[in-house]
């Protein structure tokens, strides 16, 4: 049975999702079923120390907010790798409680209870204006529903004071992204035809191309900078952004 839902929520993703081999179902375009999830034996994501070095390189923010921060290991390693005053936010319950603690492998650190919490991106944010000099949103915006774009967004816009980071995973780069150029669009309610079941499982509802999140992420007062995005690239091994650099990375700046 495919454990795909019409509307994806914070409980779906649970401890099946991050660390349960092939633990989330679905169905195959012809009707087969199999298994995914973010299992990772090895750990987290060791990268995390090179790119926050080189955000602190880059943009130098006393303060740091991750939106849709998962289990809080970009938060850990800005702090305690970058010297970075970072929090961030989580609409798993999982990942932020028995996720959080129960990272294994070579993690190195781990993301303290106080620095991050239970939040829908799609609420108002808990967080006062122009409050952090950098916002950072990491396979996030994805996860987020077309209808519920322009307040979330708004909102990334509000908190921030001088930069935003952002890597988002666009269509026509295979797997999970969506298998041709023009992407898809998932409606909350309506259930996920079976060919996108393998690109949905993760998640994944609203999934365009570059150029289409370029034109709804536009703002009078921020500034696309595409050298920084150059020299973020520069300062990180190829390989441990691989990922990212076959999606889209963008940097916004306050004019």
């Amino acid at each position: 049975m495919s454990d795909i839902p019409t509307e994806f929520e914070g409980s779906y993703y649970d401890s099946d999702y991050f660390k349960t081999p092939e633990g989330k179902k679905y169905r195959a375009s012809d009707g087969t079923i199999h298994g995914w999830s973010y299992d990772n034996p090895e750990g987290e994501f060791l990268g995390a120390g090179p790119i926050t070095k080189a955000w602190k390189k880059m943009f130098n923010p006393k303060n740091l907010l991750d939106v849709g921060a998962g289990r809080g290991t970009f938060i850990a390693y800005a702090r305690e790798e970058a010297g970075i005053e970072a929090f961030g936010f989580d609409y798993s319950e999982w990942a932020i409680g028995d996720g959080r603690y129960g990272q294994i492998g070579k993690t190195i650190h781990k993301c303290k209870e106080d620095w991050i919490r239970l939040h829908d991106a799609t609420e108002p944010w808990p967080y006062e204006d122009n409050f952090f000099d950098l916002v950072i949103a990491l396979d996030f915006f994805e996860h987020i529903y077309e209808d519920d774009l322009d307040f979330v967004i708004g909102e990334m816009y509000r908190v921030a004071s001088k930069y935003i980071f952002l890597q988002i995973a666009v269509s026509g780069t295979g797997g999970l992204q969506g298998r041709d150029g023009k992407g898809y669009v998932l409606k909350k309610g309506e259930e996920v035809p079976i060919g996108l079941e393998g690109c949905a499982v993760a998640g994944h509802v609203t999934v365009k191309p570059e150029a289409w999140w370029y034109e709804r992420l536009y703002n009078d007062d921020w500034l696309y900078n595409r050298e920084m995005v150059n020299h973020f690239c520069s300062l990180v091994d190829p390989k441990i952004i691989s990922n990212w650099t076959a999606n889209s990375i963008i940097v916004l700046e306050l004019i």
